[in-house]
């Protein structure tokens, strides 16, 4: 079975029998003898910054670089590096599907193709991802919108039906309510509450910062297992310092990215934005209050869901293609064989609640029976409306791994 490579700056990711493999973000840090890529670098981006890029595959080009990094002699070079480092992180070797953001142009989805043929990859087919999170959803609607956030914007695709396929239809770009910008504002609001709560500022030493960047995954775990609160100490040479920050705190600090995404989907004239069911990616969904910010249907689509949608989605194909196919468009037969055939997802161990993650053994909203039904109707992920409250079934993992 072919494996899947989900192109997205914020971590490459690599799947395999609907297992991720390796991820890697976009980020190539130029300091000693090798150039670094993927967690390594990032996880020294603000200490060293000058040395530090992660915009190659946002500005993927051929354009030599204004300044010499390491080598490489343009965003091609580094984007080649990269898969290869992702292939040998991932110990593999041979023919993926790609999951491509629908923000590629002509000229980037050429190039793309190139330096993939001089990776460890074989291309099999090359598919829009929006299509992909599509055909694995179960969302029944004449229009569909996919939202999934890189590291510098957001990009919604919207897709509508048209006759017996799904096509793509439009693909919207939100500038400065990516990844970063949204995590450059949940850092300033713990960084905000040092210097009110400890009289210490964590950016006066790159080292403070860095340790923040670092932890910030770990805290959207805490607030997505339903923490009202997370607890950020720094130890320095002389004492250890300790804030608490609110999950509200937190929220409000990327409200105004939200709001930019809101006004974005506003564009999408054709219909009432609000009435279009929309699917977000699990990496959108972390942001805390991403998904309440939105009051139609929504579902979150993992990306273990678009790998299995990838590898379902070869069918759709023609047998007699010389070239690498790139699918903009699905057969909804395709799609509802895609939906019947995809694996169980991971059980649901909690539902969450006004924010509190409670074990489905012992939550207060539904009784037995109720649950039983809730867990056959709904799938791990889903928001739930019920009696004017929105509910989800999450699972919540402990420890690392």
């Amino acid at each position: 079975m072919s494996a899947v490579l989900e192109l997205n700056d914020q971590a490459l990711s690599l799947y395999q029998d609907g297992q991720l493999l390796a991820s890697s973000p976009g980020y190539v840090l130029s300091i000693g003898k090798q150039p670094q890529f993927g967690v390594q670098a990032a996880s020294q981006s603000r200490l060293h910054p000058v040395s530090t890029n992660n915009e190659f595959w946002n500005r993927l080009s051929m354009s030599p670089l204004s300044r010499p990094v390491a080598n490489f002699r343009h965003y091609a070079d580094m984007a080649h590096a990269h898969l290869l480092q992702l292939g040998e992180l991932a110990d593999y070797e041979g023919p993926v599907v790609l999951a491509v953001p629908g923000n590629f142009n002509r000229e980037q989805l050429a190039i793309l193709s190139g330096i993939v043929r001089h990776s460890p990859f074989t291309v099999s087919a090359m598919l829009d991802s929006g299509i992909a999170a599509a055909a694995g959803s179960n969302a029944q609607a004449d229009y569909l919108v996919y939202l999934d956030l890189q590291l510098h914007q957001a990009v919604f695709t919207v897709m509508r039906k048209e006759g017996q396929r799904l096509v793509r239809q439009q693909v919207l770009q939100t500038q400065s309510a990516g990844w970063d910008a949204m995590s450059n504002a949940l850092v300033q609001t713990v960084n905000d509450e040092f210097i009110s709560q400890c009289r210490f500022n964590p950016q006066h030493s790159a080292q403070w910062e860095q340790q923040l960047f670092n932890e910030l995954p770990q805290w959207l775990s805490t607030l997505a297992a339903g923490a009202h609160e997370i607890v950020v100490e720094i130890e320095t040479d002389k004492s250890t310092h300790k804030a608490s920050v609110s999950a509200t705190d937190l929220r409000e600090s990327i409200s105004p990215a939200l709001d930019k995404l809101s006004q974005q989907l506003l564009q999408f004239s054709d219909v009432d934005a609000s009435d279009v069911p929309l699917l977000i990616s699990s990496r959108s969904a972390s942001i805390p209050g991403l998904v309440q910010h939105f009051g139609q249907q929504k579902q979150i689509v993992s990306g273990e869901q678009l790998a299995h949608s990838c590898v379902q989605l070869l069918n759709d194909l023609p047998g007699n293609e010389t070239a690498v196919p790139y699918l903009t468009s699905v057969n909804l037969r395709t799609r509802e064989q895609a939906t019947k055939n995809e694996p169980q997802p991971a059980a649901a161990t909690h539902l969450l609640v006004d924010g509190s993650a409670w074990p489905l053994n012992n939550q207060p909203v539904f009784s037995q029976q109720e649950l039983t039904e809730l867990l056959q109707k709904h799938r791990l992920g889903e928001l739930i409306n019920h009696q004017g409250r929105q509910l989800q079934l999450i699972r919540v993992h402990h420890g690392v791994g």
